[in-house]
């Protein structure tokens, strides 16, 4: 009987080993350039009328996603076993008081309405 019960706790545990190495996932930061590129992207898409971001996602004072005036959310996630991508860290504060575009994408920092 004890053979049986270690037999089947290694078996969850590679399952589980399993799904945590092919699935498991977390947040991927994200620039606002890249962030004002795939809400453009979801407005020629989707045919949003939203005329800007409703707010801006943050985890740990770093932009992960937004989420759309019309309800549409973005989070950019990466998987736990992927090297993690560089990026330009964006001061979230200055942002707010920046009154700018982000460089050629026709996206005003007055178009987000607030950042999370």
């Amino acid at each position: 009987m004890l053979g049986l019960i270690l037999w089947v706790f290694w078996f969850i545990f590679g399952a589980y080993s399993f799904w945590f190495f092919t699935h498991a996932k977390t947040f991927q930061p994200i620039t606002l350039d890249q962030l004002a590129l795939t809400w453009k992207l979801h407005k020629q898409q989707t045919g949003c009328k939203a005329s800007r971001i409703h707010s801006i996602l943050t985890k740990n004072d770093d932009a992960v996603g937004y989420t759309c005036d019309c309800g549409y959310e973005f989070i950019q996630k990466r998987l736990i076993t992927q090297k993690a991508r560089p990026y330009v860290q964006t001061d979230m504060h200055t942002m707010e008081k920046t009154n700018g575009f982000l460089k050629n994408l026709d996206l005003h920092y007055s178009d987000i309405k607030e950042v999370n």
